[in-house]
């Protein structure tokens, strides 16, 4: 059972089929009614002929006027209805004109009407296999244009009842040549129709999938780094932990070493010197631990605007000032739970990182807004509670990362920078504080477009993970 659209949308076909044909349709008919005329108007001392195929000349050129009209503006659904109706008026117009308009001219002598016969008889044959698409516009031509005729026969006598019989049934073969026609093209739009239907359900269907695959490498790539770096976590915690013990073992023997010197300055210096490369390596260690999650954070209720703005000043002296820095701070944000020291601290590590990606200078800006992050988005993030976040994105113009280093840059100690420039543990701690914190944080980078970092940290009302390891 067709909808209907689907109707009216055969309709459309139908109607474009017939105007599609009509030049031929048209130009065929033209050259017969002059060509009577011409046969005529030897039978005629007026203009009869003349003004006849006149008026039948006008008509087509309407007609073929109407159909270019239709082709241009290529109506569709309930707006074909109307051009239905020309192309109905147009083919009965023509019928009568054919029908009762030559009969009245023709005399009744057996060669003429023979000639008649046979002139409206192909013109019939070809309306059926031109315009046969179309139902209605095909019998608004052949009934008007061949019954006359037959009637003519019938009241010219007996002898030429037969040729009426004839005439008849050569009318109701034409017509029903024309509903096979029609049902048939109605039949093949309608399964063009069905079959292109299935054609979309099945583009659909395929883009549907491919997203969807594309969605679950992108997940299992995602949950693929994210088990990668919490067994880094877990290694490299557990190593700082028991190393850190180590040094702080270390630390407070150097410092008696120290204080039991005396006055000895090369024992003093020595200790000193010691004390301080195990203060270093305390800090070191205090960098995994953060990264493993297993720093000590003293969450509070901050307000991220007023840190950043207070921060200001010392963002500015990082950067230099060959880099153009702006900060837009989002009013009427809600309050964090997060450590002040170490959020300052992961958006100093970031801005460094900013800076250190345009040595020639560039524009870096820091921007907080709030955003809501559902399951979807903290795939590979246990920590975070899906929820309402308030961001802080920083942006620069730098050289950007490829996808290579983009998917190693939370390792500890990863770092394309050289030896003296960068120990690999900056975004490492920032990942460690967003996710102790109970947040997340995503890179968007390419080479040469830049890098954006986005920080997101968990509302008030939501309460961040433990600190205990």
């Amino acid at each position: 059972m067709l909808s209907d659209p689907d109707r009216f949308l055969i309709e459309c076909e139908r109607l474009r089929a017939v105007y599609q044909h009509a030049p031929l349709t048209l130009s065929v008919t033209a050259i017969n009614a002059a060509l009577t005329a011409f046969v005529l108007a030897p039978v005629h001392s007026d203009n009869r002929p003349l003004l006849w195929a006149v008026a039948m000349i006008a008509v087509l050129v309407v007609r073929w006027r109407v159909g270019l009209a239709f082709l241009r503006r290529r109506p569709e659904g309930e707006q074909c209805r109307p051009w239905a109706a020309f192309s109905v008026l147009g083919s009965l117009t023509t019928g009568v004109l054919w029908g009762i308009g030559a009969i009245a001219m023709f005399p009744a002598s057996e060669p003429y009407q023979l000639f008649l016969a046979l002139v409206i008889g192909g013109m019939c044959a070809g309306a059926v296999a031109v315009n046969g698409a179309h139902l209605p516009t095909v019998l608004a031509f052949i009934l008007p244009s061949s019954l006359p005729l037959a009637a003519s026969f019938v009241a010219q006598g007996p002898a030429w009842r037969v040729s009426a019989l004839m005439i008849v049934i050569f009318a109701s073969a034409m017509s029903l040549v024309s509903v096979g026609a029609h049902r048939a093209f109605g039949e093949r739009i309608g399964l063009q129709i069905a079959l292109g239907r299935e054609q979309r359900k099945l583009s659909d269907a395929n883009d549907q999938l491919l997203e969807e695959m594309a969605q679950r490498r992108t997940a299992e790539a995602t949950l693929h780094q994210a088990q990668k770096m919490e067994a880094i976590g877990h290694l490299t915690g557990g190593l700082a932990h028991d190393f850190n013990n180590l040094l702080q073992v270390m630390i407070g023997n150097l410092n008696l070493i120290r204080r039991s010197a005396g006055d000895n300055p090369r024992i003093v210096g020595y200790a000193q010197a010691a004390e301080q490369a195990a203060i270093r390596g305390a800090e070191l260690t205090g960098s995994l631990l953060t990264f493993a999650r297993r720093q000590s954070l003293d969450a509070e209720r901050i307000d991220i605007n007023a840190l950043l703005r207070e921060f200001e000043p010392i963002l500015l002296r990082t950067l230099g000032v060959m880099i153009r820095f702006e900060i837009l701070l989002a009013p009427g944000l809600p309050a964090c739970n997060a450590d002040p020291a170490h959020f300052q601290s992961a958006v100093l590590n970031l801005v460094i990182n900013a800076r250190d990606a345009m040595p020639n200078g560039g524009r870096l800006s820091i921007a907080t807004g709030s955003a809501t992050l559902g399951p979807e988005d903290l795939i590979g993030n246990p920590d975070a509670v899906p929820g309402h976040f308030v961001s802080v994105v920083v942006r620069d113009t730098g050289s950007g990362m490829s996808e290579e280093v983009l998917a190693r840059v939370f390792e500890p100690f990863f770092t394309t920078k050289d030896a003296a420039k960068g120990s690999g543990l900056g975004l490492s701690q920032v990942y460690g504080f967003a996710r102790q914190s109970g947040g997340h944080i995503g890179l968007v980078s390419k080479p040469g477009e830049g890098t954006t970092a986005t920080l997101w940290l968990p509302v008030e009302d939501v309460q961040a993970p433990s600190d205990s390891p």
